[in-house]
């Protein structure tokens, strides 16, 4: 991060650039523009020391990227403070003498507070890690033996991922449908549920979305066969009638994924599409009604440009936050706009593989925002995936496991 704030390198080079082309161009050392470079080369040292902390607390009193006006305030109050720090306790050091000590203990007094800000940050932020662990602990729904891992497909379902000996409902997808199972195992009663859950695997048929930041290029491969695992297991137990799919189905939104594609046991990387998606989950749902079962979907639950459960702990704790988001309420427009393509994907899978999709939206949201907690209780743990605590109570409030069984088709 360069001195405008910016993540772009490039407004940063004009700036170094522009300063050294004022310094050359300038006639003499009396030129204004020569007397403040040199005023800011003075009290570098200071500026450098008190900065960081203050830019730091103006971040993090702000949800999303601070406005301009903030960051150009911080720079200013920063530029300000390096300058009392530097004519009452850096110059008297260097000059070797104090010339009262009323003024250093002050100076001293206000470094102390400036560059104590980072440190109250930072051990803030972990001291709220640790309160609130219980409420934004990893959701892995049944337990974490239940995300399977990369390389490992399973060939049956384990003991701990399923909550009778022959569940009727098996709930299939990553980390998001996970987040479901905590809620629907403690409504779906005698009937039973079952979880076969990979984190990051894309709920589909012969079609993996992989990060193109992945460590293991390997890893499209394995979710594909993840997902040919479950439809064998699928097809092993008879007893389980209804098929719940969910994931952020989010992937054909973002540059930074592409598709892994299985053709005639061949895999080829093509660019993320909607309609690659699509056919993918497509071909799930034909795949799972070929074996006399029954399918629906769960569209992921509303999200923002910040970390919501972040949000709702600091809230609790009467932590300072600016901007619009500090309600902590998710925006209709925003959520819209965001997942625009998203929407698009589950609008065609539900027309193109003629199967419900089931949504937390009108539950959770009116006309402008969205909840993101009832009766105190957070149903985020984080940006977008439901707490333990949010899938139970979402769960019960909306009667959702009879609400699946019931759409299912």
């Amino acid at each position: 991060m360069g001195p405008s704030g910016s993540q772009n390198p490039i407004v940063d080079a004009a700036l170094v650039c522009l300063a050294t082309v004022i310094l050359l161009l300038s006639p003499s050392r009396d030129n204004v523009a020569v007397r403040s470079m040199a005023r800011i080369g003075d009290i570098s040292y200071s500026l450098y020391l008190v900065h960081w902390p203050v830019l730091v607390y103006v971040r993090a009193a702000w949800l999303e990227e601070p406005p301009a006006l903030a960051i150009y305030a911080a720079v200013a109050f920063s530029v300000v403070a390096s300058s009392v720090l530097h004519r009452f306790v850096e110059r008297p050091f260097r000059q070797g003498f104090v010339a009262s000590r009323g003024r250093m203990a002050s100076g001293l007094v206000a470094a102390t507070v400036l560059l104590g800000f980072a440190p109250s940050v930072d051990i803030g932020a972990a001291e709220s890690r640790v309160g609130f662990s219980e409420s934004r602990r990893i959701n892995y729904g049944l337990g974490s033996a239940c995300d399977f891992t990369s390389g490992s497909p399973p060939q049956e379902i384990p003991e701990a991922c399923q909550t009778t000996d022959r569940p009727e409902l098996l709930v299939w997808g990553d980390s998001f449908a996970m987040a479901l199972v905590p809620g629907l195992a403690k409504t779906v009663g005698e009937a039973g549920l079952a979880q076969l859950t990979m984190s990051a695997c894309f709920p589909a048929i012969g079609v993996a979305a992989v990060s193109k930041r992945a460590a293991s290029p390997s890893f499209g491969e394995d979710c594909i066969r993840f997902n040919d695992s479950v439809l064998g297991i699928l097809k092993n137990r008879p007893e389980i009638r209804t098929v719940v799919i969910s994931s952020p189905f989010d992937a054909p939104d973002s540059k930074d994924f592409m598709l892994l594609k299985r053709r005639d046991g061949t895999f080829t990387e093509v660019e993320t599409s909607v309609d690659g998606a699509v056919e993918g989950i497509k071909s799930l749902v034909e795949a799972v009604r070929a074996l006399g079962r029954r399918v629906v979907v769960v569209a992921p639950p509303p999200v923002a440009g910040f970390d919501i459960g972040d949000c709702l702990e600091r809230k609790v704790r009467g932590s300072l936050m600016l901007g619009r988001h500090s309600d902590c309420k998710i925006y209709v427009i925003d959520y819209r706009r965001m997942r625009s393509r998203t929407l698009e994907l589950l609008n065609q899978v539900a027309v193109k593989a003629d199967v419900e999709v089931v949504s937390y939206h009108d539950f959770l949201c009116d006309d402008t925002k969205c909840r993101t907690e009832i009766d105190g209780k957070f149903l985020y743990r984080d940006s977008g995936h439901l707490s333990y605590e949010g899938s139970e109570i979402i769960a019960r409030k909306t009667g959702l496991a009879e609400r699946l069984i019931r759409a299912a088709r």
